[in-house]
């Protein structure tokens, strides 16, 4: 890092209508949430860019829209949806990929950042989205490869993570307990309900999902009804509340209801604040104790049992925790022994481990230790890792076969 230089840590919230962007230092490591509107609180940044022929340059954002009222160009709108489709849209005769302008759009916000001064760097960027799916990371995979940051500096993670770690970096006892998001976009509320083993070491973490079902037009009261249910035999420290649905002014009853005992907060850049501290946590600027274990977390862990320095120690090959989407791992191993290799499966916190052993058919016959293997793994799921062996030989002595070995592992822990 050069002298003086500042590092960031950013937490990205992205959807089809908009984006948001906040960054902590080291310095300042609680979360800011950046306007691109200069001295206002409008944190979505509507995800939306207009080629400007005058300038020859792309604008973004609010300014993208005001570019096209001033009838000076086209906005290109919801980059995410169209993005995930492969489309494709033509400005001043040229043919654009949209996933290029998505990845233009997100390299404009992360120069937000540029008001702290030229002396800055990326130390982590972690992006959230409602949900995961392979066609969503395929498509940030390419975006990723146009930013001015390091893959291995980025991550990805859902809504229900980024809230995970935004309640539990709150202060003041707002952590104390059970902490409680509801959602209220369309016209149902969805409660999550996030609850901690304190056991357990590291504490481990679930989010309990629950659809609350319509308003009517009485939602004040519908609201303040379901409450008590919900909240039966439990202690909540803090209700987050977010989604346009909560506008407007209604809650009065219900806001009472929910505030016995509790303290809530209504808001809307939860989960870029929340992946912001995931953002700081990684990059091992926050210490944690949290285990969280969401649909998108491995559920096992793999290892090898390996000679290191003359001594036996396990080397791990995909760790439970990890997203699935991202966990991978690419190792180089000297065989000693029969043409097998023991993989070690163990759920977290458990002392039992499953031995899958996989045998190397037809593996050329060669003196010990004088084999040399590539161990790939690679998740298909939460549940399930392929894995793939190459022998790669030694040297001139021992060539390559060339040969390859694939095995899935899984567990049925359901």
């Amino acid at each position: 890092m050069a002298e003086n230089e500042q590092q960031l840590y950013i937490g990205i919230d992205l959807n089809d209508s908009y984006a948001m962007i906040s960054f902590a230092t080291k310095l300042h490591p609680e979360p800011d949430t950046v306007s691109s509107v200069a001295g206002s609180e409008l944190f979505q940044i509507p995800l939306a860019v207009c080629y400007v022929a005058q300038s020859g340059q792309w604008a973004y954002g609010d300014e993208a829209i005001r570019f096209e009222k001033a009838e000076m160009g086209t906005c290109e709108r919801c980059l995410l949806s169209r993005s995930l489709e492969r489309d494709f849209v033509l400005v001043q005769d040229q043919t654009f990929e949209l996933r290029s302008l998505l990845a233009v759009f997100i390299k404009k916000i992360l120069l937000l950042a540029g008001k702290l001064g030229p002396k800055i760097s990326f130390a982590r960027v972690v992006f959230t989205f409602a949900a995961l799916n392979p066609k969503l990371m395929e498509l940030m995979e390419f975006v990723f490869a146009q930013l001015p940051v390091e893959r291995n500096r980025i991550s990805v993670m859902d809504y229900k993570k980024s809230f995970y770690f935004y309640a539990l970096n709150q202060k003041d006892g707002l952590s104390t307990h059970d902490v409680v998001l509801f959602q209220y976009y369309g016209k149902n509320i969805i409660c999550w309900y996030l609850m901690r083993a304190k056991q357990s070491k590291p504490q481990l973490v679930q989010i309990v999902e629950r659809d609350c079902g319509y308003l009517t037009e009485q939602k004040d009261n519908d609201f303040a009804d379901l409450i008590p249910g919900l909240f039966k035999k439990k202690i909540v420290s803090s209700i987050y509340l977010v989604g346009e649905g909560f506008e407007g002014g209604w809650m009065q009853h219900s806001l009472r209801v929910l505030c016995q005992g509790r303290r809530a907060f209504l808001g809307k850049n939860l989960f870029t604040k929340g992946a912001c501290y995931a953002a700081e946590i990684f990059g091992g600027l926050i210490p944690w104790e949290y285990a969280y274990m969401g649909e998108n977390e491995m559920k096992f862990n793999i290892s090898l049992k390996v000679r290191k320095n003359n001594e036996m120690a396990f080397h791990t090959l995909i760790s439970a925790g990890e997203n699935w989407y991202e966990a991978h791992t690419d190792s180089e191993i000297i065989l000693d022994g029969p043409g097998e290799i023991d993989f070690w499966l163990q759920m977290p916190n458990s002392r039992q481990a499953r031995i899958e052993t996989l045998e190397l058919t037809n593996l050329p016959a060669r003196p010990r230790k004088t084999t040399r293997l590539r161990i790939q793994a690679k998740p298909l799921s939460d549940r399930s890792v392929r894995i793939t062996i190459t022998d790669l030989g030694l040297g001139e002595f021992f060539k390559a076969s060339g040969m390859i070995w694939e095995h899935v592992m899984k567990i049925n822990d359901r």
